[in-house]
């Protein structure tokens, strides 16, 4: 099958057999790839066929086809992070094997070595990147099956992962002063999300018509956007409705008011598009948020919920989990049962007759 590839404006050819893809070869032109394409399907019928490539090709030049392959047509970032992920953490020892004689030893050694010096989740996210490359090298016939599939990242010795870490009343209240007297717009914005634990893009891509009244006070969550990236989907891929409790009404009341339902409610001061670096950057958030990072804001409002006895799967609906057994095994050290309330009453009264 030849095929033109608009952004390098070259012919790629493919050779499938028995509804398999089984080797492919890019050229100038397209009589090259027409008289390529010819030769591999007589080799084919008279059972004289050898892939070219003769599993000769490199990890290092998949990792270039795969990346080139799926430009425009997955989320940018998402080819951004498996690009980083690919370039900056696979050795040049294994880039320059040929793809077809790696094995899943190697990979365990790699991840093993990792987790000495990365955290499990960034381990785990630089393992996705080469279980999505080999099941590219799969699916091009490079090699006959994943080696991904048999290894598992060790938790290693290396830096922990990041812990949930929500704040204390009294340690927001004080933030949230000290921010107050800097920058008085970005700190209603820090209050915003402390109240409906929103993710940052999810902040950023709010509009003024995603606020609503009826039945009750609320936001519809329906999209996110990261710094320097088009607006994509909420990372469940669903759309949600949170709550607006405490200050979040007259917030997002003051920020929606004489404006256009398709304006983003929450802006710079001067209407541009929000950019974190330059939001913690006003508000001095190394200097002032005692250690917290943006993040812990959802944190703060997820164990709150969870302490005023939210149920765990309402909970999970406005955080937009994609299940609410991540909720119960991200908050589940957050939570105490009625089982537990009434064990502690009663020792506590049975200590107090004894005394």
């Amino acid at each position: 099958m030849l095929k033109k590839d608009d952004k390098s404006n070259k012919w790629r050819a493919r050779i499938y057999f028995k509804g398999k893809q089984i080797s492919m070869a890019t050229f100038d032109k397209k009589d090259d790839a027409k008289k390529w394409e010819a030769k591999q399907k007589l080799a084919l019928v008279t059972n004289d066929w050898q892939d070219d490539k003769d599993g000769d090709i490199t990890v290092g030049a998949v990792i270039l086809e795969f990346n080139e392959s799926r430009a425009g047509t997955i989320s940018a970032k998402t080819v951004d992070t498996d690009e980083a992920n690919l370039r900056l953490h696979v050795p040049q020892a294994l880039a320059r094997k040929p793809i077809r004689s790696v094995q899943s030893s190697e990979l365990l050694a790699l991840y093993s070595s990792l987790s000495k010096r990365r955290s499990h989740a960034t381990v785990k996210r630089i393992r996705d990147s080469t279980m999505s490359l080999f099941n590219y090298a799969v699916d091009m016939g490079y090699v006959p099956h994943n080696p991904v599939k048999n290894t598992r990242v060790p938790r290693g010795d290396g830096r922990t992962d990041k812990a949930v870490r929500p704040f204390a009343p009294d340690e927001f209240q004080s933030m949230l002063a000290a921010q107050r007297d800097m920058h008085p717009r970005y700190a209603d914005y820090v209050e915003f999300l402390r109240e409906t634990g929103l993710r940052w893009g999810e902040l950023v891509a709010l509009r003024v018509g995603d606020v609503v009244t009826e039945p009750f006070d609320a936001i519809i969550v329906r999209r996110s956007q990261s710094d320097g990236y088009p607006e994509k989907q909420t990372k469940s891929g669903r759309i949600r409705r949170v709550p607006l409790l405490g200050n979040a009404p007259a917030i997002a009341a003051r920020y929606g008011e004489g404006r256009k339902r398709n304006e983003r409610l929450f802006t710079s001061p001067t209407g541009a598009q929000l950019n974190n670096g330059n939001f913690k950057r006003a508000l001095d958030w190394a200097g002032t948020a005692h250690g917290h990072r943006e993040y812990d804001l959802r944190h703060t409002a997820a164990t709150s919920w969870l302490q005023d006895n939210v149920d765990i799967k309402t909970v999970s609906a406005w955080l937009g989990h994609a299940t609410t057994q991540l909720t119960l095994d991200t908050y589940s050290h957050h939570m105490g049962s009625d089982a537990d309330t009434a064990a502690i009453e009663r020792v506590r009264k049975a200590r107090e007759f004894g005394a």
